[in-house]
């Protein structure tokens, strides 16, 4: 069986989450907490780590965002719940494994138990650092999954980010200052333009003023950014 504590200020939301892991025979419940600070001690105690911590993020005195920093190495796996979708992002930056938008179905928290804990063999675990979170342009409070190896480059228009991927072009609201930190976290990416991110990865052709990508795309690389012209230099 699979370990786990629940952490949320208020009881009934608290005690759905209960009622969902007792339904789960894979799941233990070893404790749940209404209190970020009495969470907080007692798992700094513990010898050690528990195998998932479903953790609200909306808290009083301390928020989940806060507490995960201080307790991720006591889990295996970090599930945050909230009401708000724009925490997500919050969340990616955190690497949580998982994100549930209250209300929380059940549909939806077996769900994430069984992509957490019921992988097909010789199949790989995506890891949070594999993708990025970006704000849907299509619909507000939502975000869209890119992985990493598809992106080409990203682009600073007037109001959205501009994402070129393998086989497509798609726009995100997430700005263009939100992408870059959140793609230059990642070994890999950089900012050769003022409105530009490039994934290294992609470079077919390198010159001092410009980039060929795979796709065939031609960049210029602004004169504030020659650093990077020297730094890939190096390495091919």
């Amino acid at each position: 069986m699979y370990t786990c504590l629940a952490i949320d200020d208020e009881f009934p939301a608290l005690e759905i989450i209960i009622d969902y892991i007792a339904l789960q025979p894979k799941l233990k419940l070893l404790k749940s907490y209404c209190s970020a600070p009495t969470a907080l001690k007692e798992i700094e105690n513990l010898k050690k780590p528990v195998d998932v911590i479903f953790l609200d993020i909306e808290m009083p005195t301390m928020n989940g965002l806060e507490l995960a920093r201080l307790i991720k190495h006591k889990t295996n796996k970090l599930v945050f719940t909230t009401a708000h979708a724009n925490y997500a992002i919050h969340s990616y930056e955190m690497e949580a494994d998982a994100f549930l938008l209250k209300p929380i179905s059940q549909a939806k928290f077996d769900q994430v138990i069984r992509r957490l804990f019921q992988n097909p063999p010789n199949v790989q675990t995506e890891k949070a650092n594999d993708y990025v979170l970006l704000k849907s342009d299509e619909q507000r409070n939502r975000f869209i999954k890119i992985k990493l190896d598809k992106i080409y480059a990203i682009e600073a228009q007037e109001r959205l980010t501009k994402i070129y991927l393998e086989h497509e072009i798609i726009f995100s609201r997430s700005s263009f200052s939100e992408a870059l930190a959140l793609l230059t976290k990642n070994k890999g990416f950089s900012q050769i333009h003022r409105s530009f991110i490039i994934a290294e990865s992609q470079i077919k052709t390198l010159e001092r003023s410009y980039v060929i990508l795979n796709n065939n795309h031609r960049i210029s690389i602004g004169r504030k950014y020659l650093d990077f012209y020297h730094k890939m230099s190096m390495k091919r």
